[in-house]
Order: structure tokens, then sequence, then C-alpha cells
């Protein structure tokens, strides 16, 4: 007797089964099929009084247009009140009957056709209200007759809602939702895991790229053909200072000259033009002054300097006519040639390292590395942007939330594989 008390009272255990996530559609629907058997069984039968209330409406309402006044001898005024009244009501709910639409596709297109038949209702209630109350006083029985089809099929409407509201439909489509939602999660992480494993490869693989243009770099600046491009890059800038040097020296001793030269332009009007170029642009006038006119110049700015044609200070006069003096065919001669020289070297040093492999080389390298660095930083900022994504689907997380609402709704523990 107390095993069999034990076993009465005993909770019922929970089944436990194992199942792949590809399968857990069909599994869902093999076990709420009997749920939803029951639900639309308990569906069709409610329909099915609704539209017992619908033809028993129409007997009704026939009814009550057939019925005579048990007192005819009221007044005709009274009597044409009445028939409108009668009439607009039985047309009123002719009308919310034949429309009545309960066809529906899914539980939640009926729940709304069953709120929509509540509202019309309602609506019927407002435009009847005059009309019930008049023929109550003629028709009271037949039009309560009306009445209460009308609040059956209301109250059919509000049962179908609470009986939709509390089956678990709700939850049952909410689930494969979540099935579909996990299945697809699933999918993108699949997706994502295989993006990270082929750009992790592709880090590597650039790395190792980049290592080799090391190399490669370091074997080129290692090479006597690279010293011989850094000895031209260390000449060229050596003769750029030489130039630099000259132009600049060329150019002081002019501005000594610069105040006598342009009051001397001013009367000198043939050789206006010159001066004023080699005040501007001393080196270049100088190098196109073949015949070096600019001797006779200064001789003559001498001569007026001397003869004191411009009004210059003494001490101003001195350092003129002093720089003059240095500036003989012997200076001009070498400050030409030594330019000369040395912008030649300079364009056979451009020309050398234009032409230079290892420059070419270590050029196309540079380029290499500038490229294969921005690739491993672009591969970089994927592969921290696909862990980020990664650690955002917790697919497991997932699963074990489902495998709650799916024992809630169906009493059986499942693992999903």
């Amino acid at each position: 007797m107390l095993n069999f008390l034990k076993k009465l009272f005993a909770k019922e255990e929970i089944q436990e089964e194992k199942i792949g996530l590809n399968e857990l559609n069909s599994w869902l629907d093999e076990k709420s099929k009997a749920k939803f058997e029951s639900f639309d069984l308990g569906i069709n039968e409610t329909l099915e009084k609704i539209n017992h209330e619908k033809e028993k409406v129409k007997e009704n309402l026939k009814i009550l247009e057939d019925d005579k006044l048990q007192n005819p001898k009221i007044p005709d005024r009274v009597k044409t009140i009445m028939e409108g009244n009668r009439t607009g009501f039985i047309k009123k709910v002719s009308y919310f009957f034949n429309n009545m639409d309960l066809k529906y596709n899914n539980p939640y297109e009926l729940i709304q056709r069953c709120k929509n038949i509540g509202n019309e209702i309602e609506q019927l209630g407002k435009g009847t209200a005059r009309s019930y109350q008049v023929l109550g006083e003629f028709f009271a029985r037949q039009a309560e007759n009306v009445a209460i089809n009308i609040k059956n099929v209301e109250n059919y409407s509000k049962g179908m809602i609470n009986a939709i509201n509390d089956s678990k439909i709700r939850d049952i489509d909410k689930i494969k939702i979540s099935i579909i939602d996990i299945q697809n999660k699933t999918k993108l992480k699949q997706r994502f895991s295989v993006e990270l494993e082929d750009n992790t490869k592709d880090l590597q693989d650039n790395k190792n790229k980049k290592s080799e243009i090391e190399n490669n770099i370091n074997k080129i600046k290692s090479s006597s053909d690279y010293g011989n491009y850094e000895k031209l890059l260390e000449e060229k800038e050596k003769i750029k200072a030489k130039l630099n040097e000259i132009e600049s020296g060329l150019f002081h001793d002019f501005s000594v000259l610069e105040k006598g030269l342009k009051k001397y332009a001013k009367i000198a009007f043939e050789n206006e033009k010159l001066i004023l170029e080699y005040l501007n642009s001393t080196i270049i006038t100088l190098i196109k002054d073949d015949e070096f006119k600019i001797l006779k110049i200064l001789d003559s700015l001498k001569n007026a300097i001397a003869n004191d044609e411009f009004g210059l200070d003494e001490k101003k006069k001195g350092k003129i006519l002093a720089k003059i003096d240095e500036l003989d065919g012997v200076y001009f001669t070498k400050v030409k040639d030594d330019f000369a020289i040395a912008k030649k070297r300079l364009n056979e040093i451009k020309s050398d390292i234009e032409s230079d492999n290892s420059k070419k080389d270590l050029h196309s390298l540079n380029l290499e590395s500038i490229d294969i660095n921005q690739n491993i930083e672009n591969i970089n900022n994927k592969i921290i942007s696909l862990n980020d994504e990664l650690e955002k689907i917790n697919i497991e997380r997932l699963k074990e939330n489902l495998q709650d609402e799916i024992n809630d709704v169906t009493n059986v523990r499942i693992i999903l594989i």
C-alpha cells in the first residue's frame, strides 16, 4: 500500500531527448501536433456555434418582421414610427451578420477577425440603441431574442481570442523563430570562423612577405653598388652646397654694388636691361654674358662714381670702388667656370643616381613594403572585427534558452546536439 501511494503522488518524470538543430522544427511539429489538433477542434466547434447563431438570428429577424401588433388600434403616427424603427433595426442587424467574416489563414488573423467583430458589435449597439428601445415597447421578446444572438456571437468571439492567447501557439511560434535565429547565427558564426581562418593565414603570408622584403632591402643597403649610390648622394649634396656658395658669394658682391648700379642704370639706357638682370638673377645673367659686358658696365660705373655723379657719401663710394676692383675678368671667369663645372658634375651625378639599379630596386622594394604594411594593418583590423562579431554570437547560450522554452511548452527536456 505504501509503495502504491508513493507512486500515486510521485511527480511525473520529465522525458529527455537528444536532437539536432536541423531536425528540431519537424520534431516540434510532431510534439505539438496533438495540441494543434485539439485547438483546431475547439475553434471549429466555436465557429459552428457562431454559424448557428447566424441562422437563428435570421429566423428571429423574420419573426420580428412578420409579427403583428397586439394592439392594432394605436395611432397611425405611432405605427409609422414603429415600422421605421423595425425596418432600420432589421436592416442593420442583417447587414452585420451577412458581412461577418471569420475566414482566417492563421490564429493571429483569427484574433484580428474576432476583434473586428467586437468593434462592429459595439458600433451596431450604438447604431440600433434607439430602434431597440422603440421595439421594446411593441415586440420586446422578439427584439430581445435578436439581442441574445448578437451577445452570443460577441461571447464566442471573445472566447476564441482568449483560447488563442491561452494556448501554446504563440510560444511554439516564438520557438520556431528562435530556431531560425540560431540556425542563421550558427551559419554566420561558421562563415566568420572561416573568414577568420583565411585572414589569419593571409596575415602570416603577408608577414612572411614583409620579412622577405626587409631582407632584400638590407641586402641592397649592404651591397657595394648601394655604397656607391650613397656616395653619389653625398657628393650631390656637397656640389649643391658648392653651387649655392658660388651663387651666394656672387649675389653678395652685387649687393654691395646695388645702389650704384641702380643709379647708373637710369643714365645708361643701353645697359639698363642687363644691369637689372644682374641685380635680379646674378649667376644666370653672368653665365649668359659671354662677352663679359658687365666689365665695361662696372668700369663706367667706377668712372661715374669717381666723378661723383651720383652724390654718394664717401664711405659708400669707397666700398663700391673697392668691390669693383675685386670684380675683374679673372674673378668672373673663375666664378663662371667653377659654377659650370659644378653644374655639369651635378647633372652627371643626377643621371648616375637615376640610372642606378640599386636605387631603382630599393625604391621598388620600399613601395612593396608600404603596400604590405597597409595589407597587414587592414588584415589586423579585419581580424579584430571578426573576433568581436564571434564574441557576440553565443550559440551555447542561445541553445540553453531554446531548450528551456521547449521544455516549458512540451514538458520534454531536450539536449541540442
